[in-house]
């Protein structure tokens, strides 16, 4: 086999393991990008909406929320997970201009997040996005409001909820609904078995907002649970939070070291092999040469160098 077609395969075979490497994070990319279009169409429709129909909804969202005293829920994984829904009147709360089943979106800066939060929390919603647990409270804030939001872990093509373990306490996320921006602050983590959600309840003297993801990645026994509590918004809030290095860069980081490296290696044994055969060449020509001068003396009985002297 010569070396040509040897370097070819060792190439065909880099090629391979990088996109082994970077196929998870191609389909995440292919996901966010359709996060990113339910996001723009719902701020899109947002901006078409007047004020007194945004008004209508979210005072329409209050008195459904006030309905509420206590929470029941499904585990949103468990058996019969798809059967967990919420009535008409649920599904047409926050339904800005029909988009999508969309109402709203969260930011979780130190984790990279920016997902679209759909009603419901139904296998076909949760391989979306974020679900909101129907009969939790809708996420316009609020005294005696405690709403539960859930995700996926693990999932190859996006990684969702993926990072929530890593969120610590004191970090903000950022629900926007509508028109209005809410943060806030993660007060508490706590790790429960499925069947112990339940002890997601409303607290009257407080604004409260729950995460909730599989735990831990890939056995999925149990759940974690991230609690947050409403701080008051300022703007530029999410871009002041300093964001965290996360697997998903180290990943890309390591892979483009990796190339570069072996990018670096090849030019370097390229130009050590061109040096080699330029000397090797230089060499034969100086055998040949001398090689001529002794032909040259035995045919004519001639001192080649004495000629070359005078």
């Amino acid at each position: 086999m010569g070396k040509f077609m040897r370097g070819f395969i060792m190439f065909l075979m880099l090629l391979g393991g990088v996109g082994v490497l970077l196929y998870p994070d191609l389909l995440n990319w292919q996901e966010s990008q359709q996060h990113i279009g339910f996001i723009q169409q719902y701020n899109e429709n947002i901006a078409l909406m007047a004020q007194a129909e945004l008004d209508y909804q979210f005072e329409r969202a209050r008195i459904f929320n006030l309905s509420i005293t206590d929470i029941s829920m499904n585990d949103p994984w468990g058996q019969g997970a798809s059967d967990v829904s919420g009535t008409a009147e649920y599904y047409s709360m926050l339904d800005f201009n029909h988009t999508n089943n969309m109402m709203a979106r969260i930011e979780i800066p130190a984790i990279n997040v920016d997902l679209p939060v759909f009603h419901g929390s139904t296998s076909a919603v949760l391989d979306r996005g974020v679900g909101h647990m129907p009969h939790t409270s809708l996420p316009i804030g609020g005294y005696g409001n405690h709403s539960v939001l859930t995700a996926h872990t693990g999932l190859i093509r996006s990684r969702l909820f993926t990072d929530l373990v890593d969120l610590p306490v004191g970090q903000i996320f950022v629900i926007t609904v509508g028109d209005r921006r809410l943060a806030y602050q993660v007060y508490q983590r706590q790790i429960v078995w499925p069947h112990q959600i339940d002890v997601l309840q409303t607290e009257e003297d407080r604004d409260l907002v729950t995460l909730v993801t599989c735990y831990p990645y890939g056995i999925n026994s149990h759940r974690l649970l991230v609690f947050g509590e409403r701080i008051e918004y300022e703007e530029g809030m999410v871009e002041l939070i300093e964001p965290i290095i996360d697997a998903w860069e180290l990943r890309h980081l390591a892979v483009i070291a990796l190339v570069a490296l072996v990018i670096l290696i090849s030019i370097f044994r390229g130009i050590k092999a061109k040096k080699k055969k330029k000397r090797r060449q230089k060499n034969m020509g100086k055998i040949l040469d001398r090689r001529f001068d002794r032909e040259y003396e035995e045919l004519f009985g001639v001192n080649y160098d004495e000629y070359e002297d005078e």
